[in-house]
């Protein structure tokens, strides 16, 4: 509950008790006993109304610990939503929760739905206000305007949980889990937004169908040999002016090993910028680029980069290159369709010992968890995401 809330309740009640004492004060100066009987009478009555009113006015809280550590008081009824934290549309999607409750996102979200089928399943997200955040900087004047009563954002920002709590805005502050693992991340926002919506039974069979998935890419590359393993490379955020790659500690590194490859640059803490040069001694096998970023693998076959040779890189020469899909949201980062990327990835890092259909797999995940059946155009379309998705994610670095 927010502090505007908290005011105008104590308000009403602070009113209720001095109307009722003004009463008993006024009414008990008239004359004799039967005065003081009547006050008693209209005060107890007039107590009584303002108390019922003041009681319906009253907005039950709970209290829930965020992904920080804060413990947080939120309003039981929450009718409208703000989400900082780029994927989360796509996680709250999967509650079950109205759509018409989200009040407020990232433009870095709106660019992924726009150019995404994120648009087409839920079009009333595309009136969503999203101006009233840049990059990391939050306008708060502009955010109290959407009047939230709850707001996930990134906890990671300190300066935005500061600016939060000073204005006395519900903020649920969450985080990557795991050192970049996105099914535990996706598993821990699911788990808390279970909560925050009392939807614990439809988000645990999500839960439940990736867990499924991991333990069953995980038996078949556990018994890889190191020299089975393709060397892959993530191209994070790539244009002609700077190469910034994922290391340990990022989701490129564990999407490449927990579906059985080596990650070329596990030796970066999370990310980095690297030279064309550095490339060329990594001369990964595969690469995979992000839809945070508007490079293509037709960009680097057909060498079209200024500045950088690509054509002298393995993955390059036998075409090995891919773009990540978007659904629900970007597949890169934890999103609603985590186990959708888990089967993707085994897939083309290892097509001998895998036989996933995607679309079908696509289709198949998008019926049982948003209800929602997808035609082959729109299927085709979440496997080979425009260059647009990229829109909106400038200015910022480590995440999402």
């Amino acid at each position: 509950m927010n502090r505007e809330k908290r005011r105008k309740i104590f308000s009403k009640r602070l009113v209720a008790v001095a109307f009722a004492l003004l009463l008993i004060f006024l009414i008990g100066c008239g004359s004799g006993h039967s005065g003081t009987e009547s006050a008693d009478k209209v005060a107890g009555e007039s107590t009584e109304e303002e108390a019922v009113e003041a009681e319906q006015d009253v907005v039950a809280i709970r209290t829930i610990m965020d992904q920080s550590g804060r413990l947080v008081e939120i309003p039981d009824d929450i009718e409208r939503v703000v989400m900082t934290a780029l994927p989360f549309p796509s996680i709250y999607a999967i509650t079950g929760e109205p759509i018409s409750k989200v009040a407020g996102m990232h433009p870095g979200s709106r660019g992924a739905i726009e150019n995404s089928i994120m648009g087409e399943m839920y079009p009333e997200l595309l009136e969503v206000p999203s101006g009233f955040i840049e990059g990391t900087d939050i306008n708060i004047e502009e955010l109290l305007k959407l009047d939230p009563d709850v707001v996930f954002y990134w906890a990671d920002y300190a300066n935005q949980t500061k600016q939060l709590e000073e204005a006395g805005i519900t903020a649920i502050g969450v985080n990557t889990q795991g050192d970049g693992d996105a099914l535990l991340t996706l598993q821990s926002w699911l788990e808390i937004m279970g909560e925050v919506f009392n939807q614990q039974d439809q988000v645990g069979e999500v839960i439940d169908y990736g867990s499924k998935v991991s333990q069953e890419i995980g038996k078949v590359t556990s018994e890889l040999e190191e020299e089975e393993k393709p060397r892959s490379l993530f191209l994070f955020r790539h244009d002609n002016q700077e190469i910034i790659v994922p290391g340990a500690g990022h989701y490129g590194d564990v999407w490449i090993e927990s579906t059985g490859g080596v990650n070329v640059a596990k030796e970066i803490d999370v990310t980095a910028a690297v030279n064309m040069e550095q490339i060329y001694q990594w001369n990964p096998e595969m690469i995979f680029i992000t839809s945070f970023t508007a490079t293509t693998p037709q960009d680097l076959y057909d060498n079209t980069i200024e500045g950088q040779d690509w054509s002298q890189v393995d993955a390059v020469k036998n075409r090995r290159v891919y773009k990540v899909p978007v659904g629900v949201y970007r597949w890169y980062p934890p999103s609603g369709d985590v186990p959708l990327m888990m089967k993707w990835m085994a897939l083309h890092q290892h097509p001998e010992l895998f036989s996933y259909d995607m679309e079908q797999e696509v289709k198949t995940y998008y019926r049982e968890f948003h209800d929602f059946d997808l035609t082959e155009e729109q299927v085709i379309g979440i496997l080979n995401p425009l260059s647009e998705t990229s829109e909106g994610t400038s200015g910022l670095s480590r995440q999402r």
